[in-house]
């Protein structure tokens, strides 16, 4: 491959479109799968119909750039009244970088407001008998998704923090309007049980914060917010724990509860779906695999816990509850979800069954008992998510299992059947879903579906239409267009749907924005979103020289178009009628879309503390945003573009560094980044660098595995655009050990992000 190649295959392109309608009526969306009974169901929708969502007419309106991954469902909050006194309506996103974003839900453009809750913990840290954690990487932050009291207007939170080598949870109240901590919080989850499981002390068992991953959402029931935990894929010694905070003095735990006190396992990690409650004020949970007794251990078990004190009144588990332990099948995956107007539960997991019981009477061990209404083989292998429409026909169970179609099954007399399929099957089962409905009016529903386009993740993702009612209609999907790109694909988070958009998390730093397309984006002014290093994503200080990806809407035309060089060898700064200025410097532009460009910023803006951004399209301009300016901002660039993973580095032979083809201990590679500052003789602006060497003016150093890395050379890339930087480093004649390995460039006391690696033999 060669260099060229390889830059450019670092950069992230998506591209985006224009605005859409509103909503009289807007309903909010304030917790995990919209409601305590995890339907994943909008029956307020009037704008996303059948007949509305379709190429042409639908697509990705803008993007809103984050600080990491997310995870977490967006949640949304119309009408608030900031302290300006201007009313928004608020989409609410959450972090694996441990940031809480709030955003204009309807308007591009930077943050309301932001807050970070303390130093994520790498993925890296956690380690186990085979290595290092990697289901969720590069780091852990907040993962659960969050939860809403829209009557005190308070965002309740939990983030995982490392903290002078200690793991950290704490639950924190943020303030809807400003982001500050409400309620005595935050508070640190710490308790314990008495019990002779793994990790006990002299009869007693400790919460183990290094052992446990927050992944449910939250639940707030009756003033009480409830935190669930479960593991870091199987590893160490765990047990599924529950926690519950008073909501209006966080410092208070009202109780807590532990699956397995007398034994190992029963985590709960429900793919992400937050723990249920009826209206008599239940909880129902389900456990993943470890010990099971129906004593006082509930692995793979699904239980109804008293609210209050979280004891277990009542619980279900399969006849082959030990064949599902012994064979990582858990009945966990999945969650509990109530059917709203009925005594109805459903509980899925990995083996593939569907389990609908009454929730009056959850039946116990299942050998023999006629209480479980219904046994249901609704894949074979893998339910890790479902949904619901609860139409006035009977409601339709929606399910996906591994490598198979997406089924509904409709609910008659406490039995499923099957109604539809899609018409293609889709191999990975991690699926997000969401049903969007004008009620429960037949005809007017639509399942929005998210999927990874290959396995093993990372992975690019697709976001999916289908009509509800028949799922062999696929409406739209985010593949059939390029600017309608999703980007990576993180699994089990569910999009968002709510007054006429559908706001999708996505591995690449960003929520994407999807609704109906109205005017051309040459009738409307730009607006910028967030301006990021283009390899690293990070936000924030810019440098003179730097790659950088400006987001926002309206910024060019809704294709994408690339710059070229012109016939001096310099690259162009009004690209089809597209403009950025830094300090009212005209940028060279690598690309430009309706969504998002990517531009360099000129080397001439040095010698200041800030610098103003200002996007142009077709003679109108966008308001000018402010951003700190230093002499580097250093940023690697990454083979699929996210800023994390495999970086875009060389071996010493010119080979592309992976894991198939590492590098050998104390051999040199290129590494290719860039915010690295000004060369010495410096460069022009939007140029081409000379094939001689031309290092930086500041100082560089590496770091592989955290053992340094000698710096051969730091300085231009020869033949590629100005602002590209070079680095070759000498690895460690005895590296700290073989395979993927982190590296960190250090520029001017400035470091890149830590989240890309090198693969080394």
């Amino acid at each position: 491959m060669t260099l060229t190649r390889l830059v450019c295959a670092a950069i992230a392109i998506t591209a985006a479109g224009s605005v859409s309608t509103a909503q009289a009526q807007i309903p909010n969306v304030l917790t995990a799968n919209y409601d305590n009974a995890r339907t994943s169901e909008n029956l307020n929708e009037t704008i996303l119909t059948t007949s509305a969502v379709s190429s042409g007419k639908f697509g990705k309106l803008f993007s809103l750039p984050v600080d990491g991954q997310i995870y977490a469902q967006p949640l949304y909050l119309s009408g608030v009244v900031l302290a300006d006194q201007s009313t928004h309506n608020v989409v609410y996103v959450a972090t694996a970088h441990n940031s809480v974003y709030a955003f204009d839900a309807d308007t591009p453009g930077p943050p309301l407001w932001t807050v970070n809750l303390g130093p994520s913990v790498p993925s890296s840290s956690y380690q186990s008998d085979t290595g290092p954690y990697t289901d969720i990487a590069p780091e852990i932050g907040i993962i659960g998704t969050p939860v809403i009291d829209p009557s005190t207007g308070t965002l309740y939170v939990v983030a995982a923090t490392l903290e002078n080598g200690s793991y950290i949870y704490r639950l924190h109240a943020l303030d809807t309007v400003a982001g500050g901590e409400r309620f005595g919080a935050p508070v640190v989850i710490s308790a314990a049980t008495k019990g002779t499981g793994v990790s006990s002390v002299n009869g007693v068992v400790p919460f183990v914060p290094s052992q446990h991953l927050q992944r449910p959402g939250l639940l707030l029931l009756n003033g009480v917010v409830y935190v669930a935990f479960g593991s870091h894929g199987d590893y160490g010694d765990y047990h599924g724990w529950i926690y519950a905070y008073n909501a209006a003095a966080v410092g208070t735990l009202v109780a807590s509860f532990n699956a397995t006190p007398n034994g190992a396992g029963g985590a709960f990690w429900q793919s992400g779906r937050g723990l249920a409650a009826d209206d008599q004020g239940n909880v129902f949970a389900v456990s993943s695999n470890g010990d099971t007794d129906g004593v006082t251990n509930f692995s793979d078990t699904v239980m109804r816990l008293n609210a209050g004190s979280l004891a277990v009144m009542d619980w279900f588990a399969p006849f082959n509850v030990q064949y599902l332990d012994d064979n990582d099948e858990d009945l966990g995956a999945c969650g509990a979800m109530l059917i709203p107007g009925s005594n109805l539960v459903v509980a899925g997991g990995k083996e593939g069954n569907i389990y609908l019981m009454s929730t009056q009477s959850l039946g116990g061990l299942s050998a023999g008992n006629s209480q479980i209404l219904q046994t249901l083989e609704a894949a074979d292998f893998g339910i890790y998510n479902i949904a619901l429409w609860n139409r006035s026909d009977g409601p339709l169970l929606y399910v996906h299992g591994q490598s198979a179609p997406v089924t509904s099954y409709r609910l008659s007399n406490n039995n499923f059947s099957a109604a539809s399929q899609s018409s293609m099957s889709y191999g990975l089962w991690f699926q997000g879903m969401t049903v969007s409905a004008n009620g429960s009016t037949p005809g007017s529903g639509i399942l929005w579906m998210t999927t990874g386009d290959s396995y093993p993740l990372p992975a690019t993702g697709t976001l999916h239409a289908f009509v509800a009612d028949n799922l062999s209609t696929e409406l739209w999907n985010s593949s059939n267009n390029s600017v309608d790109d999703l980007g990576m694909f993180n699994k089990f988070t569910n999009p968002t749907v709510v007054n006429g958009k559908v706001y999708a998390p996505s591995g690449s730093y960003q929520l994407v924005v999807y609704g109906m397309i109205g005017q051309a984006p040459s009738a409307n002014a730009p607006v910028l979103t967030g301006v990021v290093n283009a390899a690293s994503y990070a936000a924030g200080t810019l440098a003179p020289g730097e790659i950088v990806t400006i987001f926002g809407q309206n910024l060019g035309p809704r294709n994408i178009t690339f710059g070229a060089f012109d016939v001096n060898g310099n690259l162009n700064g009004d690209l089809t009628g597209s403009e950025i200025m830094f300090n009212g410097i005209a940028a060279p532009l690598v690309y430009t879309s309706a969504g998002q460009v990517a531009a360099v910023v000129p080397f001439e803006v040095q010698g200041s503390t800030a610098i103003t951004v200002q996007a142009g399209y077709n003679g109108q301009l966008s308001q000018a945003q402010s951003f700190p300016l230093a002499a580097t901002a250093p940023g690697i660039f990454s083979l699929d573009s996210t800023g994390r993973g495999p970086g875009a580095i060389l071996n010493q032979d010119y080979s592309v560094n992976s894991t198939a083809n590492p590098a050998a201990a104390g051999s040199v590679l290129m590494v290719f980044a860039t915010g690295g500052g000004q060369t010495n003789p410096t460069d022009s602006t939007g140029s081409i660098a000379p094939n001689s060497a031309q290092p930086l003016a500041a100082n560089v150093t590496a770091t592989v595995g955290g053992q340094a890395a000698a710096v051969v050379y730091a300085g231009n890339a020869p033949g590629e655009l100005s602002g590209v930087m070079q680095v070759n480093i000498q690895l460690p004649a005895n590296p700290p050990q073989a395979g993927s390995l982190p590296i960190v460039l250090t520029v001017n006391g400035v470091t890149s992000q830590q989240t890309v690696t090198v693969a080394v033999q």
